[in-house]
């Protein structure tokens, strides 16, 4: 990299407009993300992180065991000189029930798909996965087109399909080691949300965690296949 574009990078970075966010829970110890990037724990004392102004995500979680954590989610728009003071009261979610009981050895590479010998599944693992984005609504018709290595008839995972290729040794980009074209962003699943019918899950793979956004909404689809 050039000195001059070193420089320019960094100066951009130095004079970029930022803004603070205060952010405390009544969950002591409890991890605080932004964009998925683990930013601090919870303490008695507030998190201060300052922001680049724009849209960011904030999530607190505190994983109780491999089923069950207490989360919430909160997405914020900062302005430039704002010092928002915000509080996360957790709620019990349900990661999966079948969280951490797939094994990384289960899963092999070959071409364009991922096979996961212990499930019988196939899942795409070419490059669209990591560029197409669509509605929950046009996720469905967007797999049943697909042809990948010769397979047909693709779908859209379940939620407790999607969540089997987490890999949660790992904090970021916690997918099985095996799919090689991975980003930190959410995918949907075929499942509604159950407190909200006009939320569909997904799995933010950022670090594996379950979430639930409007089905109007464009997101990242892995289909997978049945053998």
């Amino acid at each position: 990299m050039s000195k001059i574009l070193y420089v320019f990078i960094f100066c951009s970075f130095l004079y970029a407009e930022e803004g603070k966010v205060s952010i405390s829970s009544a969950s002591l110890d409890a991890s605080v993300y932004v964009d998925g990037i683990k930013v601090g724990k919870i303490s008695r004392k507030p998190l201060l992180v300052s922001l680049v102004v724009g849209k960011h995500e904030l999530m607190v979680s505190n994983v109780l065991d491999e089923d069950w954590q207490e989360v919430q989610r909160k997405k914020i728009m900062l302005k430039k000189g704002d010092n928002p003071k915000l509080i996360f009261s957790l709620n019990l979610e349900k990661i999966s029930k079948k969280s951490n009981k797939s094994s990384a050895d289960n899963f092999i590479k070959k071409g364009n798909i991922v096979l996961d010998k212990a499930a019988n599944l196939v899942w795409q693992d070419d490059t669209s996965v990591i560029e197409v984005k669509k509605s929950w609504f046009d996720a469905d018709k967007y797999c049943k087109s697909l042809s990948i290595d010769g397979i047909n008839e693709w779908r859209v995972p379940s939620y407790d399909e999607l969540i089997t290729i987490v890999d949660y040794n790992k904090h970021t980009l916690a997918v099985m080691s095996a799919f090689k074209h991975v980003i930190s962003e959410y995918y949907w699943s075929s499942n509604e949300d159950d407190k909200n019918a006009k939320n569909a899950k997904n799995v933010y793979f950022g670090n594996g965690c379950p979430n639930a956004n409007l089905k109007e909404d464009k997101y990242y689809i892995r289909c997978v296949h049945a053998q």
